[in-house]
């Protein structure tokens, strides 16, 4: 208690000039407010939970060990890269998809820990849509909608396992629709609700992947435009109109060769052309038609 006591006796400016926690140095207790005391009873300062950034007047009671504040900066840590770290299911024996599980057939399932199937996966589909379209990770909106993209696919994983499975092999389920004055059940027919899930998720999968410029109708929409203000462009305009008169005047060339060499007029080699037709300038074409 005494420790405790000298500790909230210290001004802010004496909590800074403190001796640093070192590696060498055992925690005994590590506390919220940034100090810790080692097993030697020396008072110190660290920096396991300087990244939260917080207020912490109402914590000060709280202290850890130094294994316990290497879990919680741990977890804390990997909660803040968004709500997509808590995307992976929980490792269970009553996990329903256990039966296609490679570590739980080698009795190495991680039970009690995210599973590491779907952390592999959403890994894998957060990388590859970063690369797809190039996502600048300091982009908190287009990360954001990267993130939901991967975490979509991995809930599509699930319902394909679940729509794998021999009793969701019809696609459809009996529905309760009432019951007989006889006190006969009666049912329908229905779509299964997972594909219902899925075309749920493909609906807002679709939205986003419009948001991020990613499916064929967008592209073509971003070219057709993009063309269109190269149209709309007066040096674009006049260059490809000049384009088209240089060609238009070499026809008119190799036309007036043909005509001459049909009619005899050219005998030899040393015989000379018949001169070319003027070549006309854009703004002289464009003056022609009033």
């Amino acid at each position: 208690m005494s420790k405790i006591v000298k500790e909230d006796k210290l001004t802010e400016d004496q909590k800074v000039h403190l001796p640093v926690l070192k590696n060498s140095d055992h925690a005994k207790e590590v506390r919220l407010s940034g100090t810790a005391i080692t097993e030697a009873g020396k008072l110190t300062k660290h920096k396991y939970f300087e990244f939260l950034h917080m207020d912490i007047d109402d914590y000060t009671d709280l202290s850890f060990t130094e294994e316990e504040a290497i879990k919680i900066r741990g977890h804390l840590g990997k909660m803040s890269t968004g709500h997509t770290s808590m995307v992976p299911m929980i490792c269970s024996p009553k996990c329903p998809f256990k039966d296609r599980c490679i570590f739980y057939k080698m009795n190495k399932a991680p039970f009690g820990r995210s599973c590491l199937l779907e952390t592999n996966l959403l890994r894998e589909w957060t990388t590859a849509y970063f690369e797809q379209y190039e996502v600048d990770p300091n982009n908190f909106t287009e990360v954001s909608m990267i993130n939901e993209l991967a975490e979509i696919e991995v809930y599509l994983w699930r319902l394909s396992q679940s729509l794998a499975k021999p009793e969701n092999a019809e696609l459809v389920h009996d529905n309760v629709v009432g019951i007989s004055p006889e006190g006969t059940v009666l049912t329908n027919k229905q779509l299964s609700t997972l594909l219902q899930a899925k075309e749920t998720l493909y609906n807002r999968k679709s939205k986003l992947i419009k948001l991020m410029v990613g499916d064929r109708q967008e592209k073509y929409k971003k070219e057709a435009a993009l063309k269109q203000r190269e149209l709309a462009d007066p040096s674009s305009s006049m260059a490809d109109l000049r384009s088209r008169l240089e060609r238009l005047n070499r026809d008119a060339n190799k036309m007036a060769v043909q005509i001459a060499e049909a009619s005899g007029q050219i005998i030899d080699a040393q015989v000379e052309a018949p001169p070319k037709p003027k070549e006309l300038s854009p703004e002289e074409l464009i003056g022609s038609d009033d």
